[in-house]
């Protein structure tokens, strides 16, 4: 947009409206990571004069997090699909957004993301497609049928957002002409618990938080655990799990390997929970950039996790230990080291609070959405204190 236009849209309103983004993502519940960034991305747009933020729901409705059959998927994905392309475009109808950003884990949700950008066409309104997961460099070196359709909608983007180095590489690499922009995860520091709360009444505990389910290498970190064998330490396992998976994790557990499974807990009580432990784990099989590490390094706790999406970027400069995926003897030596050594926990755990504040704070994270939506959208804004505008970018075709 020119100076001129935003001069003519300013005199047409009698002042410039927020930039209406819609943004299409799950919310809570259930809790996981990108249900809690939407949340705090709504928070920041609620405290922004700047911009309104309208939320398509898209959260998991009709199964359970643990069924998987293809059955379940397909009559959920079909009831969520429906859901979501009809109350965008009802929003279209009835306040036309200036972008739409929407937020995929993949799989058959590409199937939904491209009937999101159909609707997006329609009304001629830009999109940011934003891969929430870190696999991208394996599907794209398959170049199977999520692929062909990921591409497909990379393509009609206007934006494409990622989370890391690798997966940025793999799509500027195969897909020519589309604009990606690497933007992390974010942490609400005003959300932490306060100074009083920071000081640990638990030592020699472990903690694992998310979804009790073999993609996240729960099975791996029991194996690691037993191996251990620290009578003085304890695990605490926090999410969500199901009845039958949960009776044989524990059925190979020994009374004494002192490992604790204390189902979901809210963003309050976890954030608690997590600032009064040594050592927050995390031994996922694939992950996009996982808020938990976020706030773990938030708390200054020393973290270990494993080599997948955004990891090795945010445990960089010594912030965590990083070990490869499903390698319970690596990750039991990981923690064995940091178990026994406190000043090394504390060290690790002070550089990476220093980092989380610096580089993944909310509101600096927020303000790099803002500006990609306004320069993909033609409104001016709302705040701006010069007088000419970002310049529009079309709607890719």
């Amino acid at each position: 947009m020119t100076k001129a236009s935003g001069e003519s849209l300013a005199s047409r309103t009698g002042d410039v409206r927020p930039l209406r983004v819609a943004l299409v993502s799950p919310l809570p519940p259930p809790i996981g990571g990108i249900a809690r960034w939407t949340r705090m991305i709504q928070g920041a747009a609620g405290r922004s004069s700047s911009v309104d933020l309208m939320v398509v729901d898209i959260a998991l409705r009709g199964r359970s997090i643990h069924q998987n059959s293809m059955a379940r998927r397909l009559i959920a994905g079909g009831i969520q699909l429906l859901r979501a392309g009809g109350a965008l475009w009802w929003r279209m109808l009835c306040r036309r957004p200036d972008v739409v950003h929407v937020n995929t884990s993949g799989h058959l949700g590409t199937i939904r993301d491209l009937v999101i950008l159909a609707v997006c066409r329609a009304f001629r309104v830009p999109l940011v497609y934003h891969l929430r997961f870190g696999r991208v460099p394996e599907i794209a070196e398959r170049g199977n049928r999520e692929w062909r359709l990921m591409r497909r909608m990379m393509r009609g983007s206007s934006a494409v957002v990622v989370l890391d180095a690798r997966t940025e590489q793999a799509i500027c690499s195969r897909v020519a002409g589309v604009l990606v922009e690497r933007i992390p995860n974010c942490v609400d520091l005003l959300g932490l618990p306060g100074t009083q709360q920071m000081v640990r009444q638990h030592r020699n505990r472990v903690l694992f938080a998310g979804w009790v389910i073999p993609a996240k290498g729960v099975e791996d970190l029991l194996a690691a655990w037993r191996a251990i064998r620290e009578p003085t330490w304890e695990l605490l396992i926090a999410g969500s799990y199901e009845e039958g998976y949960l009776r044989r994790l524990q059925s190979e557990l020994q009374p004494k390997d002192a490992v604790s499974f204390l189902g979901e807990l809210s963003g309050s009580d976890l954030l608690r929970l997590m600032a009064g432990c040594e050592i927050f784990v995390l031994p996922s099989h694939t992950e996009g950039f996982p808020n938990a590490i976020l706030e773990a390094m938030s708390l200054g706790r020393a973290v270990v996790a494993t080599d997948v999406g955004a990891v090795p970027d945010m445990l960089s400069g010594d912030c965590g230990v990083v070990v490869p995926p499903a390698d319970p003897e690596r990750l039991a030596d990981a923690l064995g080291c940091l178990m026994k050594d406190s000043s090394r926990r504390d060290e690790v755990g002070e550089r990476a609070r220093r980092k989380a504040a610096e580089e993944y704070s909310l509101k600096v994270v927020f303000d790099r959405y803002v500006d990609l939506w306004r320069r993909l959208s033609s409104q001016p804004c709302s705040n701006q204190s010069r007088d000419e505008t970002a310049p529009s970018m079309p709607v890719s075709t």
